[in-house]
């Protein structure tokens, strides 16, 4: 699976729309945009058979390198056995 696809200005310019929108950046990390502007880091993964999805933060206090940080932790949790939504 691709990892790394998102610029900083890619997520600068980025711009609400009528529906939700999701900017993947590979791995499960993509910035979900609301219609009211807001951009919030989202991780999806699975862990015992069901789809979960992590909230990392909110752009752009939380930036694409934490996210991406945030992400990569929790993908060793899960690799570890252990749910990353318990640890929180």
């Amino acid at each position: 699976m691709a990892k790394k696809l998102l610029l900083d200005v890619t997520l600068r310019n980025a711009k609400p729309d009528v529906k939700d929108k999701r900017l993947n950046d590979g791995e499960g990390l993509y910035l979900l945009i609301k219609p009211n502007g807001a951009k919030w880091w989202r991780f999806d993964y699975s862990f015992a058979g069901k789809r979960k999805t992590l909230s990392l933060g909110v752009y752009p206090k939380t930036t694409l390198t934490d996210a991406r940080r945030k992400a990569t932790d929790a993908q060793n949790k899960v690799a570890n056995g252990i749910d990353p939504s318990d640890t929180r």
